[in-house]
């Protein structure tokens, strides 16, 4: 159970304070002049009907209070837009349109802000800990290069609270759960809170977890098959299980088939789009249990 005082560690930021109360003031207008006992007009009744009902849809299947509470502020900001255009007309609804690109600029969504053993990973990190090189032959000792330019963890920005230092004890985990992820990607700002988590509960000295941004490093991401264009990648965040270097799964789950026809395409498509991004989905899918209870 999430703790109020970690709650508002992780909300209590400017993007989520001015995105609700820009998206909500009209919300809580009709509802005063409500309780006031001016009745609603037919439309507005419907659209606070139809705004209650995907509210309460939302609160069942979040998978984090980050991603309900965006997903929250955006309803209210649309039923704004909507109550705007059929009250005030048009030149109201693309002022309001404006504000809303302005906060978001201003203010953008931050990453999770809450405890997490997630350690942050470069390339150069990833090849030594993750998935070092095999060796060809065991008289080869020299240590293999790479031409790759990297970034320290240090050097890259935007809020990350990590809670496990980036030493040499990770280079002998057995398991590892790694996140790629781009920072243009909403649905890793929101899945970073459910690995973040997992973290918490399930690393040990054989099991560990981490992340790289392949905007960064994006040789990982064609190693992987993994899209780093905004208008084509279905598959973040792609979380991928390793087993001594070795991928063995991948959430969601990459299909190679023959048939590639639209229909075909649509429905891959849409699977990796809807994969459930819940605890339990991972959880059952890399055998986090079994693999916790393993001493090696």
């Amino acid at each position: 159970m999430t703790s109020l005082a970690e709650l508002r560690q992780r909300l209590l930021h400017p993007y989520y304070a001015t995105q609700f109360i820009y998206g909500s003031f009209l919300l809580f207008y009709r509802l005063l002049n409500l309780i006031k006992g001016n009745p609603l007009e037919d439309t507005d009744s419907k659209a606070l009907m139809l705004l209650a009902s995907l509210s309460v849809w939302k609160c069942m299947m979040a998978s984090t209070a980050e991603e309900l509470t965006s997903v929250l502020i955006l309803y209210t900001k649309v039923y704004t837009l909507w109550s705007l255009y059929w009250t005030a007309g048009l030149w109201r609804v693309v002022f309001y349109f404006a504000g809303w690109l302005l906060l978001s600029t201003l203010f953008p969504q931050p990453w999770y802000r809450g405890p997490t053993k997630l350690v942050e990973l470069t390339e150069t990190s990833f090849r030594a800990k993750v998935c070092p090189p095999k060796k060809k032959s065991s008289a080869s000792s020299t240590p293999s290069t790479s031409t790759t330019t990297t970034m320290a963890a240090s050097d890259i920005k935007g809020p990350r609270i990590t809670e496990i230092k980036d030493d040499d004890d990770n280079s002998n985990a057995k398991y590892w759960v790694v996140m790629l992820y781009a920072n243009w990607s909403v649905s890793c700002l929101n899945f970073e809170a459910v690995l973040a988590k997992l973290s918490l509960k399930y690393d040990a000295s054989h099991l560990k977890f981490g992340k790289i941004d392949i905007d960064l490093y994006g040789e990982i991401a064609q190693e992987f098959g993994v899209s780093r264009d905004p208008a084509s990648s279905f598959e973040l965040p792609s979380l991928l299980l390793f087993k001594n270097g070795t991928e063995i799964r991948r959430l969601p789950e990459l299909t190679l088939q023959d048939d590639k026809s639209n229909a075909a395409l649509a429905k891959e498509t849409i699977t990796r789009l809807g994969w459930s991004k819940r605890p339990a989905t991972v959880i059952h899918a890399f055998q986090l249990d079994k693999l916790l209870a393993e001493t090696s």
